[in-house]
């Protein structure tokens, strides 16, 4: 175009759009004709639909949103499409909608805070197993770098948080308790804290193992019980030197400790002792995993994660929900 506004009329061109309520429309578009080079044009509709799409910009919206904050899966948004709002679309259509959602994954921070959270999300990508790994950073209380990955090795997760945290405070981590994330981290500089509640967890799964595998009376049950509780004070301490002195007092009672508890007390409570207490000292540092675990539950439920057909699609879904959790995070 010549960027002339002697423009005139050339009459009307038909076309098929989508709108929310209204349902399947045919639409007459004006069209226009520039009297200096004759080039001809329609109307600007790019406030109501984007170029070469009939589905208007509002039924986008309530399909991004069905899916992101409401979780809905994609027949329930054609359900509710064509029963509440008279919009008939195909399951593919609401598939490519999906799958061409655009976000730039731009967290908005130059400095991270230095304490974080890593987990890995375990995902069926075309029948074969991949790792979505993520970092969330406790100041801004959102994932501010994340990863496919074929494998959850040391190498790749050393890997992944080095390049995540490349120039960038290194101060505390929270993970679960897998091996594999253990030498990264410590290689990297950081004090690993455990998450309190998978730690009580992998307690209380090892107790009840013991107690199925051993025919004890009632009263040793409710010994092993009594003391498993006690272990737990260590990790629920209102501040660090009681937790050295709930500690200690289970030290000077080993030799009439049930055997599970001896052996989680030597084996994992002493060595990793400051592991398991750096959150209470340093209010900064969470005691739990649980906020990025829940970001991955919303995410990709287990229902959905075996579903995934290829990586983009896979990538696309996971900003999607990025995206409104940030707008959420940043609301409050």
């Amino acid at each position: 175009m010549c960027g002339s506004h002697h423009n005139v009329k050339d009459g009307k061109m038909e076309r098929e759009l989508i709108f929310m309520n209204l349902g399947n429309q045919t639409c007459k578009v004006q069209r226009y004709k520039c009297t200096r080079c004759g080039n001809v044009f329609s109307a600007d509709l790019s406030s109501i639909v984007e170029v070469n799409r009939n589905i208007t910009k509002p039924v986008i919206d309530f399909i991004l949103k069905s899916y992101s904050i409401g979780g809905d899966s994609i027949r329930k948004i054609m359900h509710r499409l064509k029963e509440i709002h008279n919009v008939d679309i195909s399951y593919q259509s609401v598939e490519n909608i999906l799958l061409g959602f655009e976000y730039d994954f731009n967290n908005g921070f130059y400095s991270l805070s230095g304490y974080y959270l890593f987990d890995a999300l375990w995902v069926k990508i075309n029948s074969t197993w991949n790792y979505l790994l993520a970092l969330f950073d406790l100041q801004s209380n959102t994932i501010v770098s994340y990863d496919l990955a074929s494998s959850e090795s040391e190498k790749s997760i050393y890997k992944f948080l080095s390049e995540s945290t490349y120039n960038q405070d290194r101060k505390y981590i929270v993970t679960d308790l897998k091996h594999e994330y253990r030498q990264p981290i410590r290689k990297l500089g950081f004090k690993h804290q455990f998450c309190v509640f998978h730690t009580k967890q992998k307690i209380n799964r090892d107790i009840n193992d013991y107690l199925k595998q051993n025919k004890l009376t009632h009263e040793d049950i409710e010994s092993v019980k009594t003391f498993k509780h006690e272990i737990f004070n260590i990790m629920d301490a209102p501040d660090l030197e009681t937790a050295k002195i709930n500690k200690n007092k289970l030290i000077k009672e080993q030799k009439t400790l049930p055997e599970p508890i001896f052996k989680i007390l030597w084996k994992f409570i002493v060595p990793y002792f400051k592991n398991l207490t750096y959150y209470i000292k340093n209010t900064n540092i969470s005691r739990t995993s649980n906020k990025i675990e829940n970001i991955f539950q919303k995410v990709f439920p287990k229902h959905i994660k075996r579903l995934m057909k290829t990586k983009t699609g896979l990538i696309n879904r996971f900003k999607l929900k990025l995206e409104f959790w940030n707008i959420k995070n940043k609301n409050q």
